[in-house]
């Protein structure tokens, strides 16, 4: 199922990543992510500096899902547009076209339940820094995640 966070007061802005995977922080913390299509502000870069890994002109960027949880835990980014992308196992070799993307992807609208990866497990996606769209194939996942943001709603078709 596919979710989608807009126009909420549950979260201080829908870009914080850690927010969002709180509930499933286990999992999150045990898969390996690919990150792809981001932009991105660092709001503590001052104090703290680049962070290692994000680069405005990768076209992908991987992480073990402790290395990505120590990020997004420990410093303050917002996602404005971002496509992660979980695997349980070794994440899939890609060509340039293969990669998801958010920015202009109609089969985000049109193909809600579709994951942008056949073999991601949970994909979340930064939608221009004003929603979130939340998909897994984890039903104890999806129910962790409905149950703290209670203002989520299933995505349909060609909202």
């Amino acid at each position: 199922m596919t979710y989608i966070l807009e126009n909420t007061d549950q979260i201080e802005f829908y870009t914080n990543l850690y927010e969002i995977i709180e509930p499933f922080e286990i999992e999150f913390s045990e898969m390996n992510w690919l990150l792809t299509d981001q932009d991105y502000m660092i709001f503590d870069y001052e104090q703290k500096g680049a962070v290692n890994k994000l680069d405005h002109e990768s076209d992908k960027i991987t992480f073990q899902g402790l290395e990505l949880l120590e990020i997004i835990k420990n410093r303050q980014i917002q996602f404005i547009w971002a496509v992660f992308c979980g695997f349980k196992s070794d994440i899939p070799s890609l060509t340039d076209s293969e990669l998801p993307y958010a920015d202009l992807n109609s089969d985000i609208w049109k193909k809600p339940d579709r994951f942008l990866l056949k073999q991601s497990e949970i994909e979340i996606i930064s939608f221009d820094g004003t929603s979130i769209i939340f998909k897994t194939k984890d039903k104890s996942i999806e129910k962790r995640f409905l149950e703290k943001f209670t203002d989520a709603k299933k995505l349909e078709r060609d909202r």
